[in-house]
This record gives C-alpha cells, sequence and structure tokens, in this order.
C-alpha cells in the first residue's frame, strides 16, 4: 500500500486509490459520498489516504463515463419554509430521476457553508445545486468545483457562466406594490431581509445597482417597488425602508422602527411569512389596525400559524426546486443549459383593502 516516488498525489485517481488499497470503485463511492462501508475497509481506504495525501477531485467525477447518481444540495437554512420548498421540490425530481441527494445546510452562516463546501469537494457527485447564503464567494474559490455540474438556484447572476433558476423578484416587487397603490396608499413601507446585511436604509438606493448586490433576492424585489413607486409617481422615501433579518423578531423590531422614524405608513411589503407576522403583531400593539390602518404584502407563504391570511406573492418554490434539478440533468448530459426565470403570481387575500377616498394619501 506503500506510494512509489512517482505516484504524487497530484496525479492519483480513484482507480490508482482502488488499486493501492485493494478496494472497489464502488465501495470508494459508499465511503466518499458518508455511507457505511465493512469496518476492515473503512480502516484500509483511511490509511492509504493518510499515506497519499489523496482528497477525492469532483472533477473527476467517479469515472469517466459513469456517473455516482448523487447530486449535491447546499441551502442558507433548511428549517426556513422557502428552503425547504425547494428542496421537497429537488428531492421530488430527483426521485424521478432515479438519483439520490446529499443536502447540506448553512444555517446562515458563510463560514459553516464553507466547510459543507469543504465537505462536498471530497464526496463523489455528479453535479451541485447551490443557494449561497450571501455572495457566493466560496464555491468559485475551491479548484475541485470548478469542472463540477453546478446550478445555482434562488439567486439571479452571481457567478458567470452557470445557469441559475430565480423567480421574477423585480415583477413580484412590481406587483405587490402596484396593488397596494391600486388601494389608493401611497405611504407603502417596504421591509428587506438578508442573511448578511449590506448596507443602511438610507445606502439601498444608491448601492441597489452594483454587481455585489445581485445575490440578495430582497435587491430584486426592491427594484420592483422602485418601479411601482416611480410609475405612480409617489416620491420614494428612505424612511420607509427597514433592512433587516428573516424572522419573526426582525418583523417585530420593523416596526417598532418604522413608528419610532415618526413616518405615515399605511402599507408594507415583507419578504417572508415569519417576518409579516411579527411585523402585523407589533403594528397592533402599536394601535394600528390590519389591513384597514396598514395593509400588508408578503413573497409567499406557509401554513404555520398566524393572525391572518396574507396577501402574498406566489413564488411556486416546488417547481424552483423541480427545475433545478432539471437543469442540472441537462449538464450531467453533457447538454448546455440556460437561465430559467420563474413567473409569479399576486394571490389577493385578507391583509389588504382599499383606503376610504378621504383617507387615501
Amino acid at each position: 500500500m506503500i506510494m512509489r516516488e512517482n505516484e504524487k498525489k497530484s496525479q492519483l485517481s480513484i482507480k490508482d486509490i482502488s488499486r493501492l488499497s485493494g478496494v472497489s470503485i464502488a465501495t470508494l463511492s459508499r465511503f466518499f459520498n458518508g455511507q457505511s462501508v465493512r469496518p476492515s475497509n473503512e480502516v484500509i481506504i483511511r490509511k492509504v489516504l493518510q499515506e497519499t495525501g489523496y482528497r477525492p477531485s469532483i472533477a473527476a467525477r467517479f469515472i469517466k463515463g459513469h456517473n455516482s447518481g448523487v447530486i449535491g444540495l447546499i441551502v442558507p437554512e433548511i428549517t426556513h419554509p422557502f428552503f425547504a420548498m425547494i428542496a421537497e421540490g429537488v428531492m421530488r425530481e430527483a426521485r424521478n430521476l432515479g438519483k439520490l441527494v446529499l443536502l447540506g445546510s448553512s444555517e446562515g452562516s458563510m463560514e459553516i457553508e464553507k466547510q459543507i463546501i469543504d465537505r462536498f469537494s471530497q464526496s463523489i457527485l455528479d453535479g451541485l445545486i447551490y443557494i449561497p447564503v450571501a455572495k457566493a464567494e466560496n464555491i468559485p474559490a475551491l479548484k475541485s468545483f470548478r469542472d463540477l455540474p453546478l446550478v445555482v438556484t434562488a439567486r439571479k447572476g452571481i457567478i458567470p457562466g452557470v445557469p441559475h433558476v430565480y423567480h421574477d423578484g423585480e415583477g413580484g416587487g412590481y406587483l405587490a406594490t402596484k396593488h397596494l397603490v391600486s388601494l389608493g396608499r401611497r405611504r407603502i413601507a417596504f421591509v428587506a431581509s438578508f442573511w448578511d446585511i449590506p448596507c443602511s436604509n438610507t445606502e439601498l438606493l444608491a448601492n441597489h445597482l452594483k454587481p455585489s448586490m445581485y445575490s440578495f433576492s430582497s435587491i430584486e424585489r426592491y427594484k420592483g417597488y422602485l418601479k411601482a413607486l416611480e410609475e405612480a409617481g409617489i416620491p420614494y422615501d428612505p424612511n420607509l425602508v427597514v433592512i433587516t433579518g428573516y424572522g419573526h423578531k426582525h418583523g417585530v423590531d420593523a416596526a417598532s422602527v418604522l413608528k419610532g422614524r415618526f413616518v405615515d405608513c399605511n402599507g408594507v411589503v415583507t419578504m417572508t411569512q415569519a417576518v409579516a407576522n411579527g411585523f402585523t403583531a407589533q403594528a397592533k400593539r402599536l394601535g394600528y389596525r390590519v389591513p384597514e390602518d396598514i395593509s400588508v404584502v408578503l413573497f409567499d407563504t406557509n401554513e404555520s400559524k398566524a393572525d391572518y391570511t396574507f396577501t402574498y406573492i406566489e413564488l411556486h418554490l416546488i417547481k424552483m426546486g423541480q427545475e433545478s434539478v432539471r437543469t442540472l440533468s441537462e449538464l450531467i448530459e453533457g447538454r448546455e443549459a440556460q437561465d430559467t426565470c420563474l413567473d409569479v403570481e399576486l394571490r389577493i387575500r385578507e391583509t389588504s383593502v382599499k383606503l376610504p377616498p378621504e383617507t387615501s394619501r
């Protein structure tokens, strides 16, 4: 099992590891993908890996002409309904195609994401579906991922030359804001959610078109918000923009921030149901009626407990996951794949009502 001098680790392949260890390639595949193997084989494999310093190259992808049947999926947070629904779509389509999914959750941390990517780089994957926490800095920097079939999901235009699957965020922001305007509401707040906050509310307008902002879904929705305001002749007010996170507490804080700024607000667009739940609960505590005083529109919705059935922008997240797998399959098969932009739809429910003419402003 001793490596010869001319067998440098940079030249080693999985076939070499199989020969040196006497273990089949199928067994090595199971080991590298975190599946159980015979204890005696595991001891031998680990010994050879230690002696050779070998780390499997995803670019090699098993043996040329063969696939492992395993694809990777990295999400910022699997417990978040948005990403859970995308993951469900990925799982469904993968099952239809006879593939397994290796799932990693970054828990909203770029550092944890980096660790997951490093671990995935030691696995034998046919391809990867990637939803970055923030700016997609980790995968492009990792050499072993450069030739791996890769699809970026729920983000737009952040890794050149890689197909992206995303919803029409700008269209959704426009529909949400235009709907509130149609109800006579002209003091419309925008609660922008981020995992990694890029700037303050007063800086957002000047920075939202920079390439570094492409990875944030809230930015695409913000563009639609601006478009609808401009179309309606409503002056933009940065005091009506709140920069926050994705949780219930962040919605509570957003309502308090708007109250503390002494701004008149009669409509609001939020990014998630959790934020909308927190916002409406705090608005009620502050003496506002929903939807009479403040009408609320959010992006997507789920069956979690809420005081209202919200007007929302439907994002078709399961379809997004399915389309991501289909796009990745095209790449794995050696075909070219293009970006996919999914349409969004406005669903009007009980949290948005028309203002009486005498109170419209």
